[in-house]
């Protein structure tokens, strides 16, 4: 199996470098410009997307819009990082499918490594229930 690609983007670059140092065994790409997050949304294919809302220029939520419309016909997941106590404000982003795990900051390494393993198990589901459904055809 190949080694999944995960992007990190995150204005703090001190955040950015725990994510790359817990998360060693995978691939990892970390930004801490949005914009520069864009162009490689734009460029590479991720299997995982790791994106704090509040950064300047494009915030979180615009990121993970790009995400949704260029892997529209592709599997991924969205891990949205965001304020303690504030995920509740992001209902509608919810319900659109932006994103499918959410991580309160500040977080431990143990939340960090338990969404990621979440994340990767719902990756592979999403892969396995397309390849029975072709199968079965």
């Amino acid at each position: 199996m190949e080694k999944i690609r995960i992007l990190a983007v995150d204005d703090e670059a001190d955040v950015l470098k725990r994510i790359q140092n817990v998360l060693s065994d995978y691939d990892v790409t970390i930004e801490t410009s949005s914009i520069k997050a864009s162009e490689l949304i734009q460029q590479e294919t991720y299997d995982l997307f790791i994106i704090d809302y509040q950064m300047p220029d494009i915030d979180g939520i615009e990121l993970l819009e790009e995400i949704k419309h260029k892997y529209r016909n592709e599997y991924y997941i969205g891990i949205f990082c965001t304020a303690y106590g504030t995920i509740h404000l992001f209902k509608e982003e919810i319900m659109d499918g932006l994103f499918t795990f959410y991580l309160e900051k500040p977080y431990e390494e143990e939340d960090l490594l338990y969404i990621v393993s979440k994340s990767i198990n719902k990756l592979e589901e999403m892969k396995k229930k397309v390849k029975q459904q072709s199968v079965k055809r």
